[in-house]
């Protein structure tokens, strides 16, 4: 089984590859020199030079306020190239493996979103995240779909490194309350991907699109004490104040409201329990001061 992995050095695909070094399973993990999605002649030239049974893509344009002052290269990336990536897996019999994100639902929905809801994005990014969603699904038969909740790391731009930066340095904090979502650890979602694709490799064939989340969702302010109370285990603290906003405070493309997955799907299909953040959280927590990232 020859696994290609797109997006190698990300927040995801690196714990990914460091998955695959424990299990041995071999990998090839092209770096942007060689596969570039804004250029579709690079993704072709490493499918045909590789001949990989599956593909994974962990790579994309995640940046939703530039997406929308650049919104030609957001799609580029984020859409165009995952039609030429899906055609080549296609041509060449290949599984391509997708990660997505809960942005492409609107967040109006009061209970957790599951793969039968219909994607209502709003913005650039979002939009774009869920046509290449369709692409795939049109042009490659042989795929899973896999969208995520908040993805969470000590590392890289994501909503705890956000706010152990900020409780670190600011006496104030902003943050909102009409926000709800499951944060997913990092190295949570690496296991969940790996798990699935040692599944294929052993001929199943459960194509289409799954949701996987940490088990417990909670508001973005809830989520924020639960960081402050680990994080003021490893260092005085400068916050004393969170203040409390809403959604429709803040500017720009805002992410929606409800970002909870229902996981009950991949559990049927894959037997993937979705696991408990909180002691996860505490380990990246205390990697973070450990690496000096504060």
């Amino acid at each position: 089984m020859k696994i290609l992995l797109i997006g190698g050095t990300g927040l995801i695909g690196q714990e990914v590859q460091r998955l695959f070094l424990d299990k041995q399973i071999h990998c090839i993990a092209p770096k942007r020199d060689e596969l570039n999605l804004e250029q579709p002649e690079s993704i072709d030239a490493c499918l045909k030079n590789y001949q990989p049974d599956i593909v994974v893509n962990c790579a994309g344009y995640n940046d939703p306020v530039k997406a929308e002052n650049e919104p030609s290269k957001c799609f580029r990336i984020n859409r165009d190239a995952m039609a030429t990536l899906a055609d080549g897996c296609h041509r060449q019999q290949a599984i391509l493996v997708y990660i997505s994100t809960y942005r492409i639902f609107d967040g109006s929905k009061k209970e957790a979103y599951t793969e039968k809801d219909i994607p209502n994005p709003a913005g650039v990014l979002a939009t774009s995240r869920w046509q290449a969603e369709q692409q795939i699904s049109e042009r490659c038969p042989r795929h899973i779909i896999l969208r995520l909740s908040w993805v969470i790391s000590h590392r890289r731009t994501n909503l705890l490194k956000y706010l152990l930066d900020q409780i670190s340095k600011e006496q104030e904090v902003a943050v909102v309350s009409d926000q709800q979502g499951c944060p997913t650890p990092c190295d949570d979602s690496a296991r969940v991907i790996v798990a699935i694709i040692q599944q294929l490799g052993c001929g199943a064939e459960p194509w289409g699109t799954y949701h996987y989340a940490g088990a417990e969702s909670i508001s973005e302010n809830r989520f924020a004490e639960v960081v402050i109370s680990e994080a003021s285990q490893f260092q005085d603290l400068k916050i004393r104040k969170l203040r409390m906003d809403k959604l429709n405070d803040r500017n720009g493309i805002q992410a929606p409201a409800n970002a909870t997955l229902s996981c009950r799907k991949i559990l049927s299909t894959f037997g993937v329990h979705n696991k408990p953040w909180r002691g996860t959280l505490a380990r990246m927590i205390r990697s973070y001061y450990e690496s000096g990232s504060s």
